[in-house]
């Protein structure tokens, strides 16, 4: 929509000022002209455009940090469409803003997508910090970019197991999206010591319709995490904290 690249202008400026430098405009005049391609194509794109038939290489490996968040600031506004979808579908939930309550607030999509006033308060999925990133690169995956798979992301969240999988059939059988990986930590094999007794299922996707095609956005890879509400429920600020501090005392 019209705000595709402002949640994500922090985490993706420095391939914005970048390309703002080269193209003889300022970073804001650049970013206003993103925004301005976004949201008068998307919704075009999305109904059925001719996009081109192009064979993907899979196989190449993206080397930029930089192209990496410009992507997932691309594929962002996408990947919030899909995953209203798939909650429609599965009885799914979202964390929405609720300033009376102390303790995280969720609601069921199918209940309060009509409602604007309720819809508008939704706290999506932030792309992942630079910083973050940097962390992860040095930490775990030797500098390999490419192995950075969650730098746009968006959760669901559920009541019930059963609708847990009904989402991921879902998208199983959704034609727009390729799964590339699924880790289950319900798996009763799973060993949460892992990850100090959370779990959840994340699975890497691809998203592969008109409107990612025609912004050369389909061969990125972003991340649904699936979790039920009991773990959604402590998994706020504090407690995400306290995660990341375990995380970062494991060297991940």
């Amino acid at each position: 929509g019209a705000g595709a690249f402002k949640g994500g202008s922090k985490d993706g400026g420095i391939f914005l000022r970048r390309f703002s430098q080269t193209s003889g405009g300022s970073f804001k005049a650049v970013k206003n002209r993103l925004n301005k391609v976004v949201s008068a194509g998307s919704q075009k794109l999305l109904n059925g455009s001719n996009v081109k038939h192009r064979v993907i290489n899979f196989s190449a490996k993206v080397s930029s940090l930089d192209q990496l968040c410009a992507q997932a600031t691309g594929l962002d506004p996408l990947l919030r469409l899909k995953v209203q979808e798939w909650a429609l579908a599965s009885r799914g939930c979202f964390r929405v803003e609720d300033p009376t309550s102390r303790s995280p607030k969720f609601a069921m999509w199918e209940l309060v997508k009509d409602i604007p006033q309720v819809r508008d308060t939704v706290r999506w999925g932030k792309l992942k910090k630079v910083s973050r990133a940097v962390e992860k690169l040095l930490r775990s995956y030797r500098e390999d970019v490419s192995r950075l798979c969650d730098v746009c992301r968006q959760s669901i969240v559920f009541e019930r197991v059963e609708d847990l999988a009904a989402c991921v059939q879902a998208m199983a059988v959704d034609p727009e999206i390729d799964i590339v990986r699924c880790k289950n930590r319900l798996d009763l094999n799973y060993n949460s010591y892992e990850s100090a007794g959370y779990r959840d299922v994340a699975l890497n996707v691809r998203i592969h319709n008109h409107a990612s095609a025609a912004l050369g956005l389909d061969v990125h890879v972003c991340e649904v995490l699936l979790l039920l509400r009991s773990f959604a429920e402590v998994k706020n600020e504090e407690g995400h904290m306290r995660y990341r501090m375990f995380r970062n005392a494991r060297g991940e």
